[in-house]
């Protein structure tokens, strides 16, 4: 189930996110949240977003694919800790902030997941289910 909001604020990210985080790149932040620097964005707040895991060495990927335009979708992708997955885990839910280069909200984005999205992060980050 995915819910979507948009809004347009300027909110107070943490020195970390700010001093790390460039055009086209997403992090997490906040333990429970990810920030996207982006100009390309969801212009619509009613779109299918999937869900994908993955592996690169000994790190574990999240990837949203969001489908404001089939035939272009949008991908966000980040790096995830246990800390953040145990966070997440218990929420049930992300928010994603894609914001400008003056740290400007320009959408956010509120991911909710599954059961069974809850059950293969924990595990693919070694928290068991």
């Amino acid at each position: 189930m995915v819910e979507h909001k948009i809004f347009i604020t300027i909110m107070e990210f943490p020195a970390e996110v700010r001093n790390n985080l460039s055009d086209g790149l997403c992090l997490t932040c906040c333990n429970d949240s990810v920030v996207c620097m982006s100009e390309d964005y969801p212009k619509n707040a009613n779109v299918e977003v999937l869900f994908e895991i993955d592996r690169e060495g000994r790190e574990v990927i999240f990837r949203h694919i969001i489908m404001d335009d089939p035939s272009n979708p949008l991908t966000v992708e980040y790096g995830v800790d246990a800390k953040f997955v145990e966070n997440v885990s218990h929420k049930k839910w992300i928010d994603i902030y894609f914001v400008n280069h003056s740290f400007n909200v320009e959408i956010k984005l509120r991911i909710t997941f599954s059961d069974n999205e809850i059950r293969v992060m924990r595990r693919e980050i070694g928290l068991g289910t």
